[in-house]
């Protein structure tokens, strides 16, 4: 056995690990040392990739370069609309089709075009959904002749002084075929860096207006390449990370699946986790035709020898075939053999009788139908169809053949619409399409595959609109299996180093998380710290733009009318690894001074145009834990507008979970955790003046929530308090933020929520017996406020005094005057705490540094009979 060796300080994990403690969870072994106990902690495997939700958000214009005219001299015009719509210069070449651009330079005569405009037009009502249409069979003839165009274009676009690609989408209602040209568009763009290159999406029914709108993005800087103008706003693509929140059965009892192109790669490997899950009934549609193969060959073992390449060729080619003959047939051999695996794996897991496998062409119209209606007929309804299909030829847009591209583009945008088509009157209950992270940012040599794929993103976002549940997840690379599975695309991978690598059995879960979702999001991506560095490489900005433009602790809003809202927010550790620096009796624990954050940003979704200014009556009934062996776990924040005049509005925010037994069943709905009154003002009360305390009589305490064994154990971005002291007119540190901590984690909060954790803890520093610290977490607190915008992110740089009186403070009395108060170098203050009341939970030893429970404090992490999640 090989692995690698921990040394001294991987010993903790390997004892937990031989003890049989769960991943994540904390296991205390008894000591000799009274009150002492040694804390141990297995590891917990992290993911990979992680899951991102997709949305649009906000992005203010940043003009970077000179304006370009919208339809220059000389420009190359590509449209399915009536080109007389727009002001076209004398010189302009129209093109309004694939027929028009003929392999030669017929259209390029007056030398080298430099600009190239396309304008979509989707006002057609045919093009509101994906069905076949003459309109719709005109898109794609356009957006073929965009392909052929820039196959051209692209060998001198980049050694011109100036030259531009701008695509202009009209499309008053949502259309599915939007991103065809989406796609192609952030591709293009890698493919020529130095270029101008955006695709914008119009909600304006004028092309000649929309186009006046769209110009303007060619001076801007882009984020991703496309862009929405919707209402009057201007909306760019927003990831974020949000773990899925399965809380639905995977598919009902009895249930149908039907995979299109699921007989290998990842398609294969989800049906079979479904199948372990549930045992449905699975129809495969597929173009492998099992029945050409011999099926002696079809079912030997991996090592039989007539299954050798070289021996299979040579007997091929006795018979008369040529070597590339030969070659293909072994070709078909090896997925025919892979398709007969998976439905034997699937019927032996199922049962006889419940997988069948129908042969048919998913790109003809057809067959689709034919194959579809069998199936109805024979099954009855599909209750979750997966739309699998899809091919790849990575090569750059200069050397691409035209087959290449439709081949890529048509095996995943004609399945689609021949699957719509097939389905039109009996549409499965659930429809998730397999997509790829390149519809999200596009590839160099993808222009093809960007474009199928963000296909699948709008078709998706368009048939949730029609009421449907349909949802697109867009998947990185797996390892094992699938379009990077190959030992060439492996090696090309490993060297580009642009993709993460996910295990098959990681990949599954996220698939399976999704399907548990009641209602996934219409498009999520799942991606890992490859593509984040692939994307800041392009866009340094993108990541800042994800977080600034989201509130970090809302996921989801529910609104039961315009004063009352609940907030979802799904806490897991791989998403809120900050969680593990606070550990309460061993488990990830939310920071009762974290409270105030989540109730301003609930507030906020309620009063957006106000600040939260005053935290009240703040009430900790019951820790918020994040228990490791139980994936991510939501929580409610309830938020109900109490009352608003010209001055402030006043709103209630209550934060809830489910209390669950260990095995799973829940004892109690929405037990409350927290409570607090926001009040939301125009703006903060200016800053009252603080006078900083003069050294008088001090004497250094060590901070009790660092002491490796106290109940309460602060790491990380936690560590924020330098030069704890007792003074003779109360308790006193000095803010020392983490700031590569607060940076990774907290980069955007509306409360400084680390310096309020801190401060806090200052009000705890005493000595009782003349050495030993109290160790408390805060029960409630009377009144919190905030006199700036500062987070801690922009604190980072600033001296901040902390301070804390009385002296002699009662921690459990909850009727006592006591106050802590943060303060720049110049005394102006930036938040005060008011009338703070806790639970001490034991002592730490300012000698020895043990800590020392308290009698009746909180039973040790395992020995609980439920769990407060």
């Amino acid at each position: 056995m090989t692995g690698t060796y921990l040394g001294a300080e991987g010993a903790p994990e390997l004892l937990a690990l031989l003890a049989g403690a769960e991943p994540g969870r904390a296991l205390r072994l008894p000591s000799s040392g009274p009150g002492r106990a040694v804390v141990l902690r297995t590891p917990v495997p992290a993911r990979v990739v992680q899951r991102h939700v997709l949305d649009w958000a906000d992005a203010p214009a940043v003009p970077v370069r000179d304006p370009l005219p919208a339809l220059p001299g000389g420009v190359v015009v590509l449209t399915n609309g009536d080109p007389t719509a727009l002001p076209l210069p004398a010189d302009a070449i129209v093109l309004t089709g694939a027929a028009d651009v003929d392999e030669d330079d017929r259209w390029a005569r007056g030398g080298t075009p430099a600009h190239v405009r396309v304008v979509v037009d989707l006002t057609d009502p045919a093009l509101r959904s994906a069905e076949w249409s003459a309109a719709a069979h005109r898109v794609l003839d356009l957006h073929e002749s965009v392909f052929l165009v820039m196959r051209r274009c692209a060998g001198w676009f980049p050694d011109l002084p100036t030259a531009s690609f701008l695509v202009t989408v009209v499309s008053p209602e949502p259309s599915p075929f939007t991103g065809l040209f989406t796609g192609f568009t952030k591709s293009l763009a890698l493919e020529l860096p130095g270029v101008p290159v955006v695709a914008t999406v119009h909600d304006d029914a004028d092309p000649a207006s929309a186009l006046a709108v769209s110009v303007a993005e060619l001076a801007n800087r882009q984020l991703l390449p496309v862009v929405r103008h919707e209402g009057g706003r201007r909306l760019v693509t927003r990831s974020r990370p949000v773990p899925a929140t399965p809380t639905a059965p995977l598919v009902p009892p009895d249930a149908l699946v039907v995979a299109a192109g699921g007989g290998r790669g990842i398609g294969a490997a989800v049906l079979l986790a479904l199948a372990r899950a549930h045992r449905p009934r699975i129809v495969v549609l597929g173009s492998t035709d099992l029945a050409s193969h011999d099926p002696a060959l079809l079912d030997a073992p991996d090592d039989a020898p007539e299954l050798g390449r070289a021996r299979y060729i040579k007997a091929r080619t006795a018979g008369g075939a040529t070597v590339a003959q030969a070659n293909a047939g072994f070709e078909r051999l090896v997925e025919a053999r892979s398709v007969r695996r998976t439905l034997t794996g699937l019927a032996g897991i199922c049962g006889p009788g419940r997988v069948h496998y129908v042969r048919c062409d998913l790109r003809d119209t057809d067959a689709v139908r034919t194959a579809v209606g069998a199936l109805l007929a024979e099954h009855g309804d599909v209750d979750l169809l997966l739309n699998v299909a899809g091919t790849n030829r990575a090569s750059d847009i200069r050397t691409k053949s035209r087959a290449d591209f439709t081949a890529v583009r048509d095996l995943k945008v004609r399945t689609y619409l021949n699957l719509r088509a097939a389905f039109a009157d009996r549409a499965p209950r659930r429809w998730c399409n397999f997509g790829s992270f390149v519809g999200f940012t596009g590839q160099r040599g993808e222009t093809d595959y960007g474009s199928a794929n963000d296909f699948l993103n709008t078709a998706a976002e368009c048939a949730r609109d029609r009421g449907g549940i349909e949802f697109t997840i867009g998947w990185t690379l797996w390892r094992d299996t699938g379009l990077g599975a190959g030992p060439v695309m492996r090696a090309f991978l490993a060297n580009a180093n642009q993709f993460t690598a996910t295990p098959t059995e990681e990949g599954v879960a996220h698939f399976l998380a999704e399907l548990g979702h009641p209602v996934p999001p219409v498009g999520t991506v799942v991606y890992g710290d490859r593509e984040r560095v692939s994307i800041a490489a392009v866009v340094p900005e993108y990541a800042d733009f994800c977080t600034s433009s989201a509130l970090p602790f809302v996921d989801e809003v529910t609104r039961a009318g315009p004063d009352e809202v609940t907030v979802t927010r799904t806490f897991d550790l791989d998403r809120d690894g900050f969680l593990a620096g606070h550990l309460v009796d061993g488990y990830p624990t939310l920071p009762g001074t974290f409270v105030p954050e989540l109730a301003a940003e609930a507030a906020k979704v309620l009063v957006p145009h106000r600040v939260p200014a005053v935290f009240e009556d703040l009430v900790l009934s019951a820790f918020l834990r994040l228990y490791p062996d139980r994936g991510p776990q939501p929580k409610k924040i309830h938020a109900r507008l109490l009352g608003e005049d010209g001055a402030e509005s006043v709103v209630r925010v209550r934060v809830l979970a489910d209390v669950v037994a260990p095995d799973g069943r829940v004892l109690v709905a929405d037990r409350e955790h927290f409570a607090v009154t926001v009040r939301m003002r125009d703006g903060y009360r200016p800053a009252p003046r603080w006078e900083h305390w003069a050294e008088g009589v001090t004497r250094s305490v060590a901070d009790p929530y660092h002491a490796p064994d106290s109940s309460v154990l602060l790491t990380g971005v936690f560590v924020s308090t330098a030069d704890t002291r007792l003074h003779d007119r109360g308790k006193r540190a000095r803010l020392a933020l983490d700031r590569d901590g607060v940076r990774r984690w907290f980069p955007d909060l509306l409360v400084p929520s680390v310096l309020l954790d801190g401060l806090a803890r200052v009000a705890v520093l005493d000595l009782v017996d003349g050495h030993r610290t109290p160790v408390a977490v805060p029960r409630s607190i009377r009144r919190i406020e905030v006199f700036s915008a500062h987070n801690d992110l922009s604190l980072l740089d600033e001296r901040v005094e902390l301070y804390a009186t009385p002296a002699g403070l009662d921690l459990e009395d909850p009727g006592a005057a006591n106050l802590c108060v943060a303060a720049t170098a110049d005394g102006r203050v930036l938040l005060r705490i008011e009338g703070t009341a806790g639970r001490v939970f034991g002592h730490v030893d300012q000698v020895t540094g043990r800590f020392t429970a308290r009698e009746g404090a909180p039973a040790r992490a395992g020995s609980a009979t439920r769990r407060d999640t």
